[in-house]
């Protein structure tokens, strides 16, 4: 499995396949430049409008994200369980988080998440390989406070921080990468393009902390 981050809360998760992005909207909306790419999934966090075409469309975003394997590229925005090339791509009900599986291996994309997320509603969620976290302002993202309680339930292999101050666009007011390293104490943390995942690398960081890792 391959992690790249395309921009703010948007990530491209994709295995020799099948390829999901997540949240494209909210990186339309946040400002930041956004790429060309190319999945099959797009998994949305929130979208409150009815859908007339697709999202994609009735947002125009369509010439930003295109097909890559299929002819044709799978929207969800809602609760469900889908299984779509080997991927297992899961939403509970009240849940703005996605569970994302492939084989042995679990994604946890709280990216979409505001400052009201309950830490619990993940407590039971298994063995975590990979979590993409939104450290945000404590405003519009949840606080240091709850981000604690989550990273400390989830135990995750590896962290893959989003939406942070030198992420976002200019003059915002979100945590910086070094506010975020030192209030958690962070000691195993790299900056990378992207990452690959493997069973072995993960059982291999597990022994040690958290690995977190700037994409």
């Amino acid at each position: 499995m391959k992690i790249k981050k395309i921009g703010w809360t948007s990530f491209l998760i994709s295995t020799p396949n099948i390829s999901v992005i997540t949240d494209p909207l909210l990186l339309s909306d946040s400002g930041v430049s956004f790429p060309k790419t190319s999945a099959d999934i797009v998994a949305v966090t929130n979208y409150g409008k009815d859908i007339k075409e697709s999202i994609l469309k009735d947002t125009k975003l369509d010439g930003k994200v295109v097909p890559e394997h299929r002819e044709k590229i799978i929207e969800i925005c809602s609760p469900g369980e889908f299984e779509i090339g080997g991927l297992m791509i899961r939403r509970d009900i009240d849940s703005d988080v996605y569970i994302i599986d492939e084989n042995n291996l679990r994604v946890v994309y709280l990216g979409g998440t505001g400052k009201n997320f309950d830490p619990s509603s993940i407590k039971n969620v298994g063995d975590v390989d990979v979590l993409i976290l939104p450290v945000g302002d404590g405003v519009n993202f949840m606080d240091f406070d709850t981000m604690e309680k989550v990273i400390s339930d989830v135990d995750p292999a590896v962290l893959l921080p989003c939406a942070y101050g030198e992420d976002g666009p200019k003059g915002n007011s979100l945590k910086s990468k070094e506010e975020f390293i030192k209030h958690f104490g962070f000691a195993n943390v790299r900056e990378e393009g992207y990452i690959n995942v493997t069973k072995k690398k993960v059982d291999e960081e597990d022994q040690q902390s958290v690995e977190v890792i700037f994409l």
